[in-house]
């Protein structure tokens, strides 16, 4: 009598998902004096930035594109600590997986190559929570952050935060794919570092680039990791709320289908190194 096929449940299916958050959050405090000297830098970061912002407008009256002092400084504050947790160090990145021969053992695993980097970073975008402590600390002790302008601000600028970490994790895994192509990425993620910073709007807002940069940011998924939320935060989504969602939606989408595609060529091109 032939036996049953015994298929796992959803809790045996999502035990190794857990697993690899787990990790994630672990895996940093593997470098505590790193993470803790991290804190100190974010809060002087803040304190700096909002002593620029508020010496820029010091020569104006009233506002600028748009932007009071107190909105400038605030979306500085916000912006730093948005930047801090979502885009964190890449600890266990594809990229030096492959570069390390690792790859090899992630392939062996319950499951998928990408569903483990999502899970793993995951893990490490809660264990940089404290940062936002930090960051939003500080700006409330120099007087730089305002609260949302309402509780519905508040709740979508959540929703669209959420959605930005989405977006966030599926651009820097598009880029670490690149790996499989070539092991020797630190070019291509100096160029990918710089162009998202700053197309992000974690530096300066959107709504202070000239018309065809700020074009041109609207056309790069980076803006929807940052900009799009703090726009929400201080009511100035772009195209309004439910286009700045949709597109932030969109990316998702394009981003996930684009990581899938170029991972279904890039398995083929696996060559493990090392022991």
């Amino acid at each position: 009598m032939a036996r049953p096929v015994v298929r796992p449940g959803p809790r045996s299916r999502l035990r190794p998902v857990l697993s690899q958050v787990r990790i994630g959050m672990l895996t940093p405090w593997a470098y505590r004096t790193s993470v803790l000297l991290g804190y100190p830098a974010v809060a002087v970061q803040v304190a700096l930035y909002s002593v620029v912002w508020r010496a820029i407008y010091a020569g104006h009256e009233g506002e600028v594109a748009g932007t009071d002092v107190r909105t400038a400084v605030g979306y500085a504050v916000l912006g730093l600590t948005i930047a801090g947790v979502l885009n964190t160090s890449p600890y266990h990145s594809i990229a030096s997986r492959v570069r390390e021969g690792l790859i090899g053992v992630d392939l062996t695993r319950p499951i998928g190559l990408l569903t483990q980097n999502l899970a793993f970073q995951t893990g490490a975008v809660v264990a940089a929570l404290p940062t936002v402590a930090v960051g939003l600390g500080t700006g409330l002790v120099v007087g730089g952050l305002a609260p949302p302008r309402s509780a519905g601000a508040a709740g979508w600028f959540v929703v669209s935060l959420l959605l930005a970490f989405a977006v966030s994790q599926l651009t820097t895994m598009l880029m670490a794919l690149a790996s499989f192509w070539t092991m020797e990425v630190g070019g291509i993620n100096m160029t990918f570092f710089v162009v998202r910073t700053f197309m992000s709007g974690a530096i300066l807002p959107l709504w202070f680039m000239p018309d065809w940069l700020r074009t041109a940011a609207g056309a790069l998924p980076f803006q929807a990791s940052t900009y799009t939320p703090l726009s929400i935060y201080f009511g100035r989504p772009p195209g309004g709320l439910p286009a700045a969602l949709g597109v932030q939606a969109l990316w998702i989408v394009v981003l996930g289908g684009l990581c899938a595609w170029v991972w279904s060529r890039a398995r083929h091109r696996v060559v493990v190194q090392g022991g």
